[in-house]
């Protein structure tokens, strides 16, 4: 592949994407889903996957690892009218890629109910939906989400990371965009989680810096491609492969149309890419 046409694929594949209870204790989530008996048997063989192994960033990364070549597809959580928990295991995008094989690590032991409500706990704010604006849609309040539940670590300071001054506002400074900001509760909702974001002091990883530090990131490393967008946090997000020495992303590609693992290390990977400047790096909590 030419230069020229690695830093098209990376830029392209780019564009995809509180007190609660602790995840594998959380049973009794309100029954408001949609999924069906296809994403029950797929569970069933994920959960296998992860199941013998001992800690959650090995079976986060099997069940990951499991993904790979499933379709990618857009937009896969704004599919009905009303808010309901989506489960699609079948087609991902970025942000549901890593959502999913999380959750599915979790749940070790319990069934598909289990699973969901597991979920649920991860996608909306205090594990509880209410409508559009419940849903954490941006990134880095699901880290924020996650880490308050002691299930990972964001690591981007101890990396040498450096302040990250941005305050979020992308979606409700573009109404337009997102039609189920008509209501105004969900704008409402949408402004509490943008303030609650912006509330916290982030760090991330410049672009020039990653090469430095990249030895440094694990296998299994949440990491996030931060934003050139001045009101927007994250661009893209993956897990951290580790492969001939060096760090690779595996991710939902928009390009590619599947889960993939990039051709480029790091390092490489990152810098071809125009609309973000860095990264975050989140660690998952072990046993």
């Amino acid at each position: 592949m030419s230069s020229g046409t690695a830093s098209l694929v990376g830029l392209l594949s780019v564009i995809c994407c509180l007190w609660v209870t602790p995840l594998q204790k959380s049973k009794s989530v309100p029954a408001q889903r949609i999924d069906g008996r296809a994403d029950s048997l797929l569970f069933i063989e994920k959960q296998a996957l992860g199941s013998p192994l001992g800690n959650e960033i090995d079976r986060t990364m099997a069940i990951a690892r499991s993904f790979l070549g499933a379709p990618y597809v857009h937009g896969c959580l704004d599919c009905n009218k009303y808010e309901n928990l989506v489960v699609n295991l079948r087609e991902l995008d970025c942000w549901t890629f890593v959502e999913y094989s999380f959750a599915l690590a979790q749940t070790q032991n319990g069934g598909f109910d289990l699973f969901k409500s597991n979920l649920q706990q991860l996608r909306y704010w205090g594990g509880q939906i209410d409508g559009y604006g419940s849903r954490i849609h941006y990134f880095t309040g699901w880290l924020l989400q996650a880490e308050q539940y002691g299930m990972l670590e964001n690591i981007s300071k101890e990396l040498g990371g450096v302040p990250y001054t941005k305050e979020v506002g992308y979606m409700s400074a573009r109404p337009s965009k997102y039609p189920k900001l008509k209501d105004k509760k969900a704008m409402q909702k949408l402004k509490m989680a943008e303030k609650r974001i912006n509330a916290n002091k982030w760090y991330y990883i410049p672009q020039n810096r990653i090469a430095n530090m990249e030895h440094l990131i694990q296998e299994g490393d949440i990491v996030c491609l931060t934003s050139a967008k001045a009101d927007l946090d994250i661009a893209h997000q993956g897990f951290a492969v580790k492969k001939n020495g060096h760090i690779y992303l595996m991710h939902a590609s928009s390009l590619a149309k599947r889960v993939i693992i990039a051709r480029q290390p790091l390092a490489q990977y990152v810098a071809s890419q125009r609309g973000q400047t860095g990264i975050m790096v989140a660690r998952l909590k072990t046993n």
